[in-house]
């Protein structure tokens, strides 16, 4: 015969037991499933000298790791473009005018879940970035022929087919100016910094520029400065306010040194861009002159009031090769742009140059080549503006970092 306090007693142990159980299961649901949704994964993207050539290759990691292994990494090809929106990456494959979306699965492996073809919409060289509004809304810009493809990144399909004004050229139509990064407001207005790298060295648009495009109203325009050269087609960003600034070009500088264009504005100064693409009147500044440089290389970030700057020492013998001209030795310097005073930062000058790819968590993210000792690294870039070599991207340089949801 039973005792019914027993009984209970059992019954409400094994209740117990089973509550714990369950609760045990979802928190461990919950920290690898929902949890892994909030903090998402991280996509790094590198390219890698093979006995092929450069080929390209994406992965993904839930935290930041020490090195990225192209052998443990997918494989995308040669000509590629890397970008991400939501919990997808996009690529966009340059060599068969096809944009592939991608998905990460349980096993974290990047598998391709959709794709667009271009092949027959438009030219796959003139292909010029992508910009993502929303879910249902992104546009792919091939402005070199004056075409924005609209398409809904949910379905993979082409919602509409505009024709704009071309890019603006130089004295010919060998320019091939082009764009490559794009940047949303707030208010969706696209912003498509304007560069080149001058296949002859004395033809090129001799004023700053960026396009403009509306997503309302489906419309471009182009926006130019002649307080300073075509400069390069990414904006600097400032890490403290988000301003847009846009930044002088190695490729023009080099072309200055072989083909000087005795009209042409400033190679080496900063223009700053307002929300609505156009440049700010009150804002300019010179760095070759403020450093008293042979040429700016690049401007690879601002906070505030200081700029990291790399720069090519006066001095400086140009080799009569210009495919050497790329090998010149550098150094870098923070600029104050109230003082207008520099300061080199000899530590950095051991890796080469160093590049923005991309933003994690709210800080920025770097990578280099021309490291002395060889190596590629992710760098982060910390309160005080000095970099934590985080991440050794091992075979080749890294090109982008972002983190997926």
């Amino acid at each position: 015969m039973y005792n019914i306090s027993s009984l209970r007693l059992t019954t409400y142990a094994i209740v117990l037991l089973w509550l714990f159980v369950f609760l045990f299961v979802a928190c461990r649901s919950s920290s690898n499933g929902h949890g892994d949704k909030d903090h998402g994964l991280i996509l790094i993207g590198t390219r890698v000298k093979t006995p092929q050539g450069r080929m390209f290759y994406l992965g993904t990691y839930q935290d930041m790791p020490t090195r990225v292994d192209p052998k443990e990494m997918v494989l995308l090809g040669r000509e590629n473009a890397i970008y991400s929106y939501g919990k997808h990456p996009y690529v966009w494959d340059g060599s068969s005018a096809i944009l592939r979306k991608y998905a990460v699965d349980n096993a974290m492996k990047v598998k391709v879940v959709d794709s667009m073809q271009f092949k027959n919409i438009v030219k796959a060289e003139s292909f010029g970035s992508l910009a993502f509004i929303s879910n249902e809304e992104a546009y792919a810009f091939f402005l070199a022929e004056g075409k924005v493809i609209q398409f809904n990144p949910s379905t993979m399909r082409m919602t509409a087919s505009l024709t704009v004004p071309a890019l603006p050229m130089g004295k010919t139509a060998e320019v091939n100016t082009n764009t490559y990064y794009s940047f949303v407001t707030d208010d969706h207005t696209i912003l498509l910094p304007i560069g080149i790298n001058p296949h002859n060295f004395d033809k090129f648009s001799t004023v700053a520029q960026v396009a403009v495009f509306n997503s309302r109203e489906r419309s471009i325009r182009y926006s130019s400065d002649s307080r300073m050269s075509l400069g390069y087609n990414n904006f600097a960003v400032d890490i403290l306010n988000g301003d847009l600034y846009y930044r002088p070009s190695k490729y023009i500088a080099r072309a200055q040194d072989y083909a000087p264009v005795s009209d042409s504005p400033p190679t080496g100064g900063l223009l700053k861009v307002k929300k609505d693409g156009n440049f700010a009147s009150d804002f300019f500044v010179d760095l070759q002159k403020v450093l008293d440089a042979h040429r700016i290389v690049s401007v690879i970030y601002i906070k505030g009031k200081d700029v990291l700057v790399q720069y090519i020492e006066k001095g400086w013998q140009i080799p009569k090769d210009p495919g050497e001209w790329f090998d010149c030795p550098t150094k870098l310097a923070v600029v104050d742009l109230h003082q207008m005073t520099y300061k080199n930062t000899p530590l950095l000058d051991h890796y080469g140059t160093i590049y923005p790819v991309g933003e994690l968590d709210g800080k920025q993210y770097f990578a280099n080549f021309g490291a002395k000792d060889g190596t590629y690294h992710f760098f982060e870039q910390d309160d005080d503006q000095v970099f934590k070599a985080t991440t050794e991207a091992l075979g080749g340089s890294g090109i982008y970092i972002a983190r997926i949801r």
